[in-house]
């Protein structure tokens, strides 16, 4: 509502644009207004104008405010605004007038000049700025400053000795990043930066900033070891996608299993990856409940064939109810998915426990049309004529078995057997 105010009191409220000057004289008085605009409005026009980074049109604004009132907080905004556009030139111009003036400027008023001064590149009366300053006050905000005019000068020592000596008041996290930052890039010391962070944080506790600070230099390093101890902290202050998959991909390629798979069952940060470790590892008993759980989540058929075979992997008692859950969801698969995998489980299970032999031996079929030469589903098929009776047509397959998949697989081994007995018996007969 108040963006459509101000476009139509725009009219009634004149004031220049921001250039090297800014006036807050108005072309109307007070008596040859049509409506008197009121101080909460214009505040409202204020922020609107820094909302859209108007920088120019906020001071207008607040120098209107302050002319009206006579209250110097509108004075501050007015700066802040100033200083937010980058308008350096009013910054100086406006606070040597008000010292002129008379007007003793606020701590805040003179960083303000001095970091419109770095801008302008007067360093030299920057630095006399801010020697005063830290005399007349010696805060951490005033030293920090000092340090700024002193890495302007390319003086690192000294900036070094304001920074610490800012450091030393209340163990800022900001003055020792700044610290570290001068020594890692200035002095060339990273491994002195990274023990000053790692100190802090060892006796102060972790904070995002230093904990930032502190993988961007072991990631400048390529240091792996350092970044692994570091980002479980971090991601523990930034829990995003991004710090997740870092971590992730840090413990993969530490080969710290372990700690990766506790991290993602805490987490859920890649339910997809931790589903595959666990199947890996034959955690059928976690890997059940998560693939259904994905299943659900995004309908994706294959969690479903996947959670059925882990059933019947994991059961001990591969009984009635069982068996027709996983011939259930499995059939729910191949008619969605024509996959070899799925259609060959699917038909050795039937085959395998008696479940309609002759259908199991069609999905196996379909499996080998997809997959020709994989031994495991000829095998399945010769299995399927074994249980049909068909021995030697079972036995003319395992020959081809074998010789994919050779003749110590214990599955093979036990298949072999079996028809050899059966096609034994049909020769005595």
């Amino acid at each position: 509502m108040y963006k459509v105010l101000l476009s139509s009191f725009l009219a009634f409220i004149i004031f220049s644009g921001c250039s090297t000057h800014f006036s807050s004289e108005t072309t109307l008085n007070q008596q040859e207004e049509p409506m008197y605009v009121d101080e909460n409005t214009l505040i409202l026009f204020a922020f609107d104008a820094q909302n859209r980074n108007n920088s120019a049109e906020a001071v207008g604004y607040y120098d209107l405010l302050y002319e009206r009132t006579q209250n110097k907080i509108y004075q501050d905004y007015a700066m802040s605004a100033l200083m937010k556009g980058r308008y350096y030139n009013d910054v100086i111009s406006r606070l040597n007038e008000r010292r002129q003036n008379g007007e003793e400027l606020s701590e805040e008023s003179l960083r303000y000049l001095i970091v419109a001064l770095l801008a302008k590149k007067d360093i030299s009366t920057a630095k006399k700025e801010a020697l005063g300053l830290v005399e007349k006050s010696p805060t951490e905000l005033n030293y920090l400053m000092l340090a700024e005019v002193y890495l302007t000068e390319k003086d690192y020592i000294k900036a070094l000795a304001m920074l610490e000596e800012a450091y030393q008041l209340n163990y800022s996290e900001k003055a020792l990043d700044k610290i570290a930052v001068v020594i890692y890039t200035n002095m060339n010391n990273p491994y002195q930066a990274i023990a000053r962070i790692e100190e802090h944080s060892k006796n102060l506790g972790y904070s995002l900033l230093l904990t930032k600070r502190l993988v961007a230099f072991y990631g400048d390093q390529r240091d792996e070891e350092g970044l692994l101890k570091n980002y479980p902290q971090l991601y523990e202050l930034e829990p995003t996608e991004y710090n997740a998959d870092i971590l992730i991909q840090l413990y993969w390629n530490a080969k710290k299993v372990p700690e990766l798979t506790q991290f993602l069952e805490r987490t859920n940060s890649n339910d997809e990856l931790l589903l595959k470790i666990y199947t890996s590892e034959k955690v059928y008993s976690k890997a059940i409940p998560l693939s259904q759980k994905l299943y659900e989540e995004t309908g994706e058929i294959d969690y479903l064939g996947q959670k059925a075979v882990y059933q019947y992997e994991a059961a001990k008692n591969r009984d009635k109810k069982l068996l027709d859950s996983v011939i259930s969801d499995l059939t729910k698969v191949v008619e969605v998915r024509e996959e070899g995998y799925y259609l060959n489980y699917l038909g050795y299970c039937m085959i395998e426990h008696d479940r309609n032999i002759s259908v199991g031996i069609g999905y196996v079929k379909r499996a080998l049309a997809i997959e020709p030469d994989s031994g495991y589903f000829i095998d399945s098929l010769a299995w399927g004529y074994y249980k049909q009776g068909e021995c030697e047509k079972a036995d003319a397959l395992m020959d081809r078995v074998v010789e994919l998949l050779g003749a110590d697989d214990p599955e093979v081994k036990a298949h072999l057997k079996a028809i050899n007995k059966c096609i034994k018996r049909k020769n005595i007969k």
